[in-house]
């Protein structure tokens, strides 16, 4: 280490995930000088964008207010790389709910009291920007909010990440309105063409961001005639840069009993962004058997079946099991909840393990999963370290102490 010059040191260590460079910086402070600078942050988080993330956040899928806690859990073998300080995860889950999250950064919004807040905040740094709330969501405390958030990273410019928001009209519609927001800017923009969904509604929690366009897959009610072409669920997508809408049909053996009551169905994210394989995965979990396609093909709407087992054969020794929750990372592990519990499945076949308990959860209702990178990327212009004080309020609030310290210290506006 000592015969390495500050440029070589730079260059290993950007390659570490936070909680390993924030964990050496404690040792030789002086040594790791540059650590806090904002070029070898952007460099360590671009650098993260080229591995596989290696935790996810699980909390329950609608605002629990009898509940305050959101949980970050390693992925199996990844137990290093964790890294988020429990007093700030314990500030969160009393006063915020996870959106959505990309790069280490995660976008949220208060759940205290009116009005919303939007924000986003890097968990390993205790840092936060506070983004315009558009007027809608500003006056919808209660209300799901569809957000969608993307960080570019391009250049090294931390205001390189855009939000998208899918704004639902108050009575059902085939067509729902896009707005973008541009950080440089400060403004969210209506998308000037809207998103024509069919005659089903959307599950709008699960996006996929591929190709320029948003995907999103239908729910599977049975309660559209049998002659229309919406009979059956599918996927619609929305192109931000030509504003067309486009349906994907699924694999007609993922068709074939969608409308039981025991079906569930999701998409997510298929490989690194940056690889060939970067596509489409769909998931479903119907009577105890999980069953995978992959969107081998994007243009002519072709999949491929990967994978179909049931929970027994994957060695689950859980008595009669509910599925509370699933989703894909990185394109090799199959993450699901039960009443209690939640378990790692490798799709790979590469690793030692098959199925890990990874952690229990002692939610009642459905819970959900986000993907999470370690990184020391910055949230942006203007952004803030959270005070101790705030934090040591949260802890002690059982009214709207924090969403008062939220207004008061960073007070946002709405459009």
């Amino acid at each position: 280490m000592a015969s390495l010059c500050e440029d070589e040191v730079f260059h290993i260590f950007s390659w570490l995930p936070a909680k390993s460079v924030c964990k050496l910086k404690s040792i030789c402070n002086s040594f790791l000088d540059f650590s806090g600078e904002t070029l070898f942050c952007m460099q360590q988080a671009q650098n993260m964008m080229l591995k596989d993330d290696t935790c996810f956040i699980v909390q329950p899928d609608t605002i629990q207010r009898y509940n305050d806690r959101i949980e970050i859990h390693p992925l199996p073998q990844e137990e290093l790389s964790s890294g988020v300080p429990k007093n700030f995860l314990t500030f969160l889950g009393k006063s915020a709910r996870i959106l959505a999250s990309s790069n280490g950064l995660v976008l949220c919004r208060s759940t205290t009291k009116s009005p919303v807040e939007l924000f986003i905040c890097n968990p390993v740094s205790q840092t936060w920007l506070p983004i315009p709330t558009p007027t809608g969501v500003h006056e919808t405390p209660d209300a799901d909010i569809n957000l969608f958030f993307e960080c570019i990273n391009k250049d090294l410019d931390f205001d390189d990440y855009r939000v998208f928001l899918i704004d639902k009209p108050p009575e059902w519609s085939s067509y729902l309105d896009l707005k973008v927001y541009f950080p440089k800017e400060g403004v969210w923009q209506a998308m000037e063409r809207s998103f024509f969904i069919g005659s089903r509604s959307m599950r709008l929690e699960m996006p996929v961001y591929l190709h320029s366009s948003l995907h999103f897959i239908s729910n599977s009610f049975d309660y559209i005639d049998r002659g229309s072409r919406y009979f059956r669920p599918y996927i619609m997508a929305y192109n931000f840069e030509s504003g067309q809408s486009r349906m994907f049909r699924l694999p007609n053996d993922a068709r074939k009993g969608s409308n039981h009551e025991s079906c569930d169905m999701g998409i997510f994210e298929w490989g690194k962004v940056r690889s060939l394989e970067h596509s489409i995965c769909l998931v479903r979990y119907m009577k105890f058997v999980f069953t995978i396609w992959v969107l081998v093909d994007y243009e002519s709407n072709l999949w491929r079946k990967i994978l179909k087992i049931r929970l027994k054969a994957m060695g689950l020794k859980e008595e009669d099991p509910r599925v509370q929750g699933f989703t894909i990372m990185n394109g090799d592990c199959l993450i699901f909840a039960t009443k209690k519990n939640v378990y790692g499945f490798d799709l790979s076949g590469k690793n030692s393990w098959r199925l890990r308990e990874i952690c229990e959860h002692e939610w009642e209702t459905r819970v959900c999963f986000t993907s999470y990178s370690n990184t020391l990327r910055p949230c942006g212009t203007g952004a803030s370290t959270f005070p101790d004080y705030v934090m040591a309020s949260a802890y002690l609030s059982e009214d709207n102490t924090t969403s008062a310290l939220f207004t008061s210290a960073y007070p946002s506006k709405a459009l």
